[in-house]
């Protein structure tokens, strides 16, 4: 009889024993690991694979520039990105005006073993992709819209099945629309110097060989001044850009340009205007005097922009670093032998928001939050994990819809949240 009461008990704390393992699962600190009621309701988001899972891989970086801000600040995204998905990155600077120097550096980045490029500069791109298609490598673009292959040599290019796309430095094809922004900062300076306004301008572009979306900007800003003259009290004057001196064959704006455009307010400069403008500005002592609306955003040009310094910076635009993540994912998602179940069977090339900086308010906060200013991972608008997350290797719910539309969330407003 107690023998068998011994193994009633025995076969009872054994049970007991089997429920409490079981209630323990793999965790060995339950207490811990329990979320908190506010958790539950809103679960952490968690990476859906591990760095681990991503093959490793090199990627090579064609900038075309080697140094300041944006280049910078590129390396330090792409090294976060890097870290969170089991890639090398090597970089090269190309350029605008050398074709067999694009193909020499290309040639450099397939021979040190990459497996995928990123292109800023569309020059020489038949030629690279037959060189990257030889080798086995992928080829993307970064903010370069690829206007000249798009239209004279596309089968070569876009047709290419190495070349997986491009993202521009803001919008592209038919999204074209800078000229109509820069209108919008004209009219939103006159709003606020109502007793000072701005009557009479000129513009200032690069050379449509290179930037053939100039010539769009320049109609589309000359339309909204004409539309606008119709019902205005009182008209703006918009000189017709003249080809000899407008045009900057990526060279410094002549000095000769301000007796060209004789009593103007303010410039409207669709190339770098702190690089090639403003400087001839300074000396020809008009700084101050001549308001400055361009693209790109120089080091030292905050000081003299909206209020600030000689006021002479109205209006800076800037690509955002964060849509590096159009190319990185679409390579990563080759090399890693996925892709998208919405991926588009041609390569295309996408428009990208613009951070527009025409305020003092809107400059501090990009000084102060910007990725593209601070370099801080918190402050870029997506994360490294958000990036990884974006991957079909990480989520085989990512779709190529939901990259797309990341490229709109780049504005100034994004800096805002």
């Amino acid at each position: 009889m107690k023998n068998t009461v011994k193994r009633v008990i025995a076969l009872t704390l054994a049970f007991v024993m089997i429920l409490t393992l079981s209630a323990c699962g793999s965790s060995a600190k339950p207490a811990e690991t329990t979320p908190a009621p506010q958790a539950a309701e809103q679960p952490a988001e968690q990476p859906t694979a591990q760095p681990a899972s991503f093959k490793k891989a090199k990627i090579g970086v064609g900038l075309y520039l080697d140094s300041g801000f944006f280049t910078n600040n590129i390396r330090t995204y792409l090294a976060a990105l890097g870290e969170q998905m089991n890639i090398d990155f090597v970089y090269t600077t190309l350029t605008q005006t050398d074709e067999a120097a694009n193909l020499t550096k290309v040639q450099e980045l397939i021979a040190a073993g990459c497996d995928g490029i990123i292109l800023t500069q569309d020059l020489g791109s038949p030629a690279i992709m037959k060189e990257c298609a030889d080798a086995g490598v992928y080829a993307t673009g970064f903010v370069c819209d690829f206007n000249t292959s798009f239209n004279t040599a596309y089968d070569d290019v876009f047709g290419s099945p190495i070349f997986l796309g491009t993202v521009a430095d803001g919008p592209c094809g038919d999204d074209l629309s800078r000229g109509y922004e820069y209108f919008d900062s004209l009219l939103e300076y006159n709003e606020r110097h109502a007793d000072d306004p701005i009557l009479h301008v000129s513009m200032v572009t690069f050379p449509v060989w290179a930037f053939p979306a100039h010539q769009v900007f320049v109609q589309q800003f000359t339309e909204k001044v004409e539309e606008y003259n119709k019902t205005a009290e009182t008209p703006i004057t918009l000189d017709p850009l003249d080809e000899s001196i407008d045009v900057l064959p990526f060279t410094p704006l002549d000095s000769t340009y301000f007796a060209k455009h004789e009593g103007i307010d303010a410039i409207f400069c669709f190339a770098d205007g702190f690089t090639f403008v403003y400087p001839t500005m300074v000396s020809s002592n008009l700084n101050g005097s001549i308001k400055l609306f361009s693209a790109g955003y120089g080091e030292g040009s905050d000081q003299n922009f909206g209020s600030k310094g000689n006021g002479t910076f109205q209006q800076e635009m800037v690509s955002p670093i964060e849509a590096i993540i159009y190319p990185i994912v679409l390579l990563v998602n080759k090399i890693n032998g996925v892709a998208f179940a919405d991926q588009p069977e041609s390569a295309e090339r996408r428009s990208c928001s613009t951070i527009i900086l025409n305020s003092d308010e809107d400059l501090d906060l990009f000084i102060s939050h910007s990725f593209y200013i601070t370099g801080n991972i918190n402050d870029a608008v997506f994360s490294p994990s958000d990036v990884m997350n974006m991957t079909a290797v990480a989520n085989p719910e990512a779709t190529y819809a939901d990259l797309c539309a990341a490229l709109e969330q780049m504005s100034i407003d994004a800096i805002h949240k």
